[in-house]
């Protein structure tokens, strides 16, 4: 019973962070793109710290990579406020789509 569980968590989390990086890449509006954007980063941060609190204790380095790759979405959100072009919005909303997708990855792959 645990594994269907977990099993529903895992195709929950990719289904979520795979349709979040679809609308961020195909939707044309700047308003919509913008709140899908700080939703994603939320989520990256989110999967970092589930994939980072369900380590052991002593897996220290398995810990620093998850909680690098939440550290991502931050840099992310600091480069899009600073952002006075397009190819650095390009910049933050690829930084926010390698820390949820890597953060799934991570997670449950690796």
């Amino acid at each position: 019973m645990a594994i269907g569980m977990i099993v529903i968590l895992f195709v929950g989390l990719c289904v979520i962070s795979i349709l979040g990086t679809l609308l961020l890449l195909l939707v044309k509006s700047e308003k919509a793109k913008r709140k899908i954007f700080y939703a994603m980063s939320v989520w990256g941060m989110a999967v970092a710290v589930l994939s980072a609190t369900s380590l052991p204790t002593n897996y220290t380095a398995q810990q620093i990579a998850a909680w690098a790759l939440g550290f991502l979405s931050v840099a992310g959100i600091v480069v899009h406020v600073k952002a006075k072009e397009k190819m650095q919005l390009n910049i933050a909303y690829a930084l926010v789509i390698v820390s949820c997708l890597g953060g799934v990855v991570k997670m449950f792959l690796i």
